[in-house]
């Protein structure tokens, strides 16, 4: 899964409308970030296998580090401190909503699991380099996979949408709709992209696709208002 990991991020801003949305549209693609940057040292590993699966020919045949359970757990309560007592620390929040957007980003760590376990095939470990791995295999089915993706993040939009508020300016008012368009073309065009050719390749696009849309929409979000919670 791509762009529909970005629908958690988009409905915990219900949740705790205060949380800043880079935080989480981060925090959803953190395993994938970590691990885009360990198959670039071999710390974990892809092979590209032409039609290894309708919507892409990727096969993460080692992947412990970021996408076991077990480590999603350990990097999801990692976030969860380094936001609480580093991150937010000197931030102008009261105690219990830097409470809320800890938690909230850690979640969003932990969605990534749970979203993947949909998608992938059986290469999600549950322990670190042991034992089962599970994915129910969405991803051999192209067209449910982008009907899916693509249901998930205007769910998530919606509650995003009923978070917040149209700002003054024009990116205020249409800016966060114009992005919303890009993200569900995003999720249909996907699967239609030429595959990258090598590693490197591979990990740089994903990088830049990651950072690209927690700037974005990071920034969008800064020019709505938050609604405040009842």
């Amino acid at each position: 899964m791509f762009i529909g990991h970005y629908s958690v991020s988009f409905a915990l801003k219900k949740a705790e409308p205060e949380t800043p949305l880079w935080t989480t549209l981060i925090g959803v693609q953190f395993v994938d970030i970590l691990f885009m940057t360990f198959i670039l040292f071999g710390w974990e590993k892809v092979r590209f296998i032409p039609g290894f699966t309708e919507t892409n020919p990727y096969e993460l045949y080692f992947m412990p580090y970021t996408h076991s359970l077990a480590a999603t757990i350990g990097w999801s309560i990692f976030v969860f401190f380094a936001l609480k007592y580093v991150i937010l620390q000197k931030k102008p929040y009261e105690e219990k909503t830097k409470n809320r957007i800890s938690l909230i980003v850690g979640l969003s760590v932990f969605s990534h699991y749970f979203a993947d376990l949909a998608m992938h095939t059986p290469d999600l470990p549950i322990f670190l380099d042991s034992g089962p791995k599970i994915g129910l295999g969405l991803w051999h089915y192209k067209w449910f996979s982008i009907f899916l993706e693509s249901v998930l993040t205007i769910l998530g939009l919606i509650l995003y949408f009923r978070a917040t508020s149209p700002g003054t300016d024009f990116a205020g008012k249409y800016g966060m709709q114009i992005f919303a368009v890009f993200l569900i073309v995003l999720a249909v065009l996907t699967p239609f992209l030429p595959p990258p050719q090598s590693i490197p390749e591979f990990s740089f696009e994903a990088l830049f696709g990651y950072f690209l849309i927690a700037i974005l929409g990071g920034w969008l979000d800064t020019k709505r208002i938050a609604k405040k919670k009842v």
